[in-house]
């Protein structure tokens, strides 16, 4: 229902309006009055009007005063000038104000009635408007709002293979996040390792604490240039620097110095040791192999630290294009987590570019065997028999398929699935590395932890290890390590009689104070208590 308003400084005019008219075919709520501009003002700030009636001819001000004032303070309104004056002036003054009709006395009240009918259609259409305007804002910042995360979102699909690498498909998406970008954009990508933290943090303390990197390196590293920071599932930070039309891509010597900085200031204020892995020029729809190179680049490193490494290719520059090399390195951390859809994305990848290079068959070869000897090693270390995994011997038709790229393709695909199937079902929890780190850790649970010491074991650089284990197992290097400390130390409170201090420092922890605190934190009891209530004997 709607509201109209008549204004008019006779009596008579307005009495003929409101009561010589039926109204009741019309959506009209409330009719209100008014007697001059001034009046009919305080009844728009007092109401909601929908229609106003007007004349123009009133004392002090004009209806087209009026018209003014309320295109200002009421702009929803519509305003419809009924006058007996069929000056011209007025009229174009009208019109220029956008009034909705200008009707001259007298007129038959079935046309006036129509003239309103219309004005409440243009009401409703201005409504319905709003409403869809109203609802798109609320869509567009609450978009606006989560942008941001859905771009980091955006890139990570892209790094982890969650998304086709077709250039037509990058740019489509990034199209649609409104990035100044394409597939062929120029991109250089340096890689953030957090290598130790100063303090003894849990899982979720690193977590925070590794939020404040990323936030610093936004500052220090890209400097307000085109480009992210963003953090893939498995920890590592990426700084994602852009080339732009007007702003070119970030030199190596730059982005060098930048990085000396950020890892002293990091050092200083968020008292942890991190290295900064530098990649060459390359393209966002070269991110993945971009990426790929500099985790070599760190997997590669295990003595330098708090350092900045630049990935180096001499004489690169105008060789023809070569096939993509098959990193099974990192092929089996994707078997060995499951993630069968970004594996089968890379497998794609790898033969997309064999394709292209026009590999010959003796490259076909080597792929296979180094694809089976990938997979035959990754399921001794699980100990699970090739047999029960391979019925049927699958793995022999490989061999039958290496003169036809897309029957290859088909077939590592398949017999990836069938591996990770099995497994599924069958596997062991975590993988050989992950278990060989976890038997050190309990056969020198009173020693002095070092990280580094438990990466020299596997041959791996610990940052890398400490991503890899969370992975695995959901447990820090640190957490896990504490809970192995406190399962033995219940052990020895439930079985002997000896003193809780010396319990604690056979576990690994010369300040019983700390001890204590942890114990507490993960029994919710302390260690007195603890043995009071599982032994009932005095400590």
């Amino acid at each position: 229902m709607y509201n109209l308003l008549v204004v008019d400084d006779e009596d008579i005019a307005i009495r003929g309006i409101v009561q010589g008219i039926d109204w009741s075919e019309l959506p009209i709520a409330q009719i209100y009055t008014a007697y001059d501009a001034e009046e009919a003002q305080e009844v728009l700030r007092e109401h909601t009007i929908h229609v106003i009636l007007s004349d123009i001819d009133m004392p002090n001000q004009s209806g087209i005063d009026l018209l003014g004032w309320v295109n200002e303070h009421s702009p929803s309104s519509v305003t419809i000038f009924l006058t007996g004056h069929a000056d011209f002036t007025y009229a174009q003054q009208a019109v220029q104000l956008d009034c909705f009709d200008y009707l001259l006395k007298p007129i038959d009240h079935g046309a006036l009635r129509a003239c309103i009918h219309e004005a409440l259609d243009k009401v409703r259409e201005a409504e319905q408007w709003n409403q869809i305007r109203g609802t798109y804002e609320r869509f567009h910042e609450q978009w606006s709002k989560r942008r941001p995360l859905l771009i980091e979102r955006l890139w990570q699909d892209m790094l982890h293979f969650r998304m086709s690498s077709t250039p037509s498909r990058i740019d489509a998406e990034l199209a649609y996040y409104d990035l100044p970008l394409t597939a062929q954009s120029g991109m250089r990508l340096v890689l953030v390792s957090i290598e130790q933290w100063r303090e003894e943090w849990s899982a979720r303390d690193e977590e925070i604490m590794t939020y404040g990197v990323k936030n610093a390196a936004e500052e220090l590293l890209l400097q307000q240039m085109s480009g992210h920071v963003i953090q893939d599932g498995s920890g590592v930070l990426y700084v994602l620097f852009s080339e732009q039309p007007d702003t070119p891509l970030i030199g190596e010597e730059e982005a060098a110095g930048r990085c000396r900085t950020f890892i002293d200031q990091c050092k200083s204020v968020l008292h942890c040791s991190l290295s900064c892995y530098i990649g060459k020029r390359s393209t966002v729809g070269g991110l993945r192999t971009a990426a790929d190179a500099l985790l070599e680049l760190e997997r590669s490193n295990v003595s330098l630290t708090c350092a900045v490494l630049m990935e180096r290719s001499p004489g690169a520059e105008g060789r023809s294009a070569s096939p993509l090399q098959p990193r099974f390195a990192d092929w089996t951390l994707l078997l060995e987590s499951g993630k069968q859809a970004e594996l089968s994305l890379r497998i794609d990848e790898c033969f997309d570019h064999m394709q292209a290079s026009g590999v010959d068959y003796s490259y076909s070869a080597a792929f296979y065997y180094g694809f089976m000897n990938m997979l035959f090693g990754w399921l001794h270390g699980k100990q699970l028999p090739v047999a029960d995994v391979f019925p049927k011997r699958e793995w022999e038709a490989g061999e039958q398929a290496l003169r036809s790229l897309p029957r290859l393709r088909i077939w590592a695909q398949q017999i990836s699935a069938l591996a990770m199937d099995y497994t599924k079902s069958n596997g062991k929890d975590v993988s050989q590395v992950v278990d060989k780190v976890q038997k050190y850790m309990l056969e020198h649970l009173g020693e002095e932890f070092s990280r580094e010491a438990v990466a020299e074991q596997v041959y791996l650089n610990p940052a890398y290890l400490s991503r890899l284990f969370r992975r695995e197992t959901g447990f820090s290097l640190t957490d896990y390590l504490v809970r192995l400390r406190v399962d033995r130390a219940r052990g020895s409170l439930e079985q002997t009689n000896q003193r809780v201090s010396d319990i604690a420092a056979d576990v690994g922890y010369a300040n019983f104070s700390h001890f204590s605190k942890l114990f507490k934190k993960m029994t919710g009891l302390t260690p007195q208590e603890y043995r009071k209530k599982y032994q009932n004997v005095q400590a």
